[in-house]
């Protein structure tokens, strides 16, 4: 328990001088304060502080209370003890109607029904929705739109593929065209304007943009298209390794039986002869190397910048991909076939980022050095937007550039991204309740990047949101709704 400085002025003597000095002069005397001074030994000003102190704990004590039966109040007090029970209990808890039921107890010692809790959820969800309705992106949208199921169930998500800002996150009956032509339009009647529009092959997704009538180019995502071709290329690597592992093994079965003295045992058994095994590794590792030639080829066909740090120009890279679908072609194997088939029935869509990219950046760079031109497009590749190393003339075209070269989309990565944060909350809850994605939508849009080129930042402040309040501030504000809901 807490002492005094001055042992000889306890509390009990500390009321009383309090008390005494309460009394009005003429009652208390003239030189009365002058006499406890002396007497006590302490100064004018500490007498005069005591006084307060008791004039304030009697005004809070005897003060009206409001009209009836006053309210329990039960306080945590934060010291090390709890932070460190939190620490140890969080960890503990899914995140389940049933864990925060149970992390109440611990934290707080507090019960709340699993009503309660439920009802808590759907007030707090319902409040998120209002207030993620309401953000107004200012700056223009790298759509990428991609779906999630929980069990049969999709979640039609929308991202800002600039800023990582979640636009939408609702569970839907279907993923048909009618439910992403709503979503598009919702999004369109809340300000948002789309630069583009990235998503893989879904159906869905590309009627719903052409129901909602929304005059938004349509990118297919390069990643879909070509994960068919890395996945081509892992089976040929153990093709060839298998044919390698048949090779030497024909080999020294043919050796063996070559010669004078058997070694004990059985022979090896081959199926090939060791010619025969040799061609067809050699065919299997010939396969295998030009088609990952060819992909890489292709790969860097559709790179906005050269190898050379120069612009794609569209009719070379063109003219690279229809070579290496002819290619393509002469490779043994149908699912190769099917593969540059593929890419044969994509080429205007694979080509045309690259389209816009040029006639978006050919004004720019026609009086632009081409060493200069090289050294920007550079710059921007690997990260570097310095201006102090561009001549004063050329700031503002090399600004241009770095902002055409920023919306060049053909993916959507970060909408893959978020689905993997958001499938352990999917499986917790087994399903999608109806509060749960306003509240993720609600916190992923507030928090703030550890790490990463969007470090320090949340997506509403990269997609260019003023006055954005904190995570905790739009937490606060959530629950100031609740209460006066």
């Amino acid at each position: 328990m807490l002492e005094y400085r001055r042992k000889d002025l306890d509390l009990s003597t500390r009321i009383f001088l309090g008390v005494e000095m309460l009394y009005p002069a003429e009652v208390r005397g003239w030189g009365r304060a002058s006499e406890l001074v002396r007497a006590y030994g302490i100064s004018r000003s500490m007498l005069y502080q005591i006084k307060d102190r008791v004039q304030e704990a009697l005004e809070g004590a005897l003060k009206p209370k409001a009209v009836g039966r006053p309210v329990k109040e039960k306080l945590v007090h934060i010291d090390r003890a709890p932070v460190r029970k939190a620490i140890a209990v969080m960890p503990l808890l899914t995140g389940s109607v049933r864990s925060i039921q149970l992390g109440l107890e611990l934290l707080f010692g507090v019960q709340r029904s699993v009503g309660h809790i439920s009802q808590t959820l759907k007030a707090a969800g319902a409040a998120a929705e209002r207030q993620n309705e309401g953000v107004c992106v200012p700056l223009p949208v790298l759509g990428e739109a991609d779906e999630i199921f929980a069990g049969r169930q999709p979640c039609l998500t929308v991202v800002d593929g600039r800023s990582f800002l979640v636009l939408n996150l609702a569970a839907a009956e279907s993923r048909d065209a009618t439910h992403w032509g709503l979503t598009f339009l919702d999004l369109a009647a809340q300000g948002v304007v789309f630069q583009d529009l990235a998503a893989d092959g879904a159906r869905g997704i590309r009627a719903g943009l052409q129901d909602a009538e929304l005059a938004v180019p349509l990118r297919p995502d390069l990643f879909y298209l070509l994960r068919e071709g890395k996945r081509l290329a892992n089976r040929l690597e153990k093709t060839a390794y298998k044919a390698v592992r048949t090779a030497e093994k024909a080999i020294r079965a043919e050796q063996e039986a070559n010669q004078p003295i058997k070694r004990q045992g059985r022979p090896l058994k081959v199926e090939l002869t060791a010619e025969e095994a040799i061609q067809k590794e050699t065919q299997a590792i010939a396969t295998y190397d030009n088609f990952c030639w060819l992909l890489a080829e292709v790969q860097q066909a559709l790179e906005p910048i050269t190898a050379l740090h120069h612009r794609q120009v569209p009719q070379q890279a063109q003219q690279t991909l229809e070579t290496a679908i002819e290619l393509f072609q002469t490779l043994p194997g149908k699912k190769l076939a099917d593969f540059a088939q593929q890419l044969q029935d994509h080429l205007d869509e694979l080509l045309a980022p690259l389209r816009w990219l040029h006639e978006t950046l050919t004004p720019c760079c026609q009086r632009l050095p081409a060493d200069l031109e090289a050294w920007i497009l550079a710059s921007w590749r690997n990260g570097i937007h310095q201006l102090e190393t561009i001549p004063t003339q050329w700031r503002k075209t090399a600004l241009a550039i770095w902002e055409a070269l920023a919306l060049f989309h053909r993916s959507s990565s970060l909408a893959e991204s978020l689905h993997s944060w958001l499938r352990p909350y999917l499986t917790i809850h087994r399903g999608m309740p109806d509060w749960l994605f306003p509240l993720l939508q609600l916190f992923w849009n507030h928090h703030v990047f550890s790490r990463g080129k969007r470090a320090g930042h949340s997506p509403l402040q990269l997609a260019g949101v003023e006055n954005v309040p904190s995570l905790a501030g739009a937490f606060d504000s959530l629950f100031v709704n609740l209460a006066s809901a």
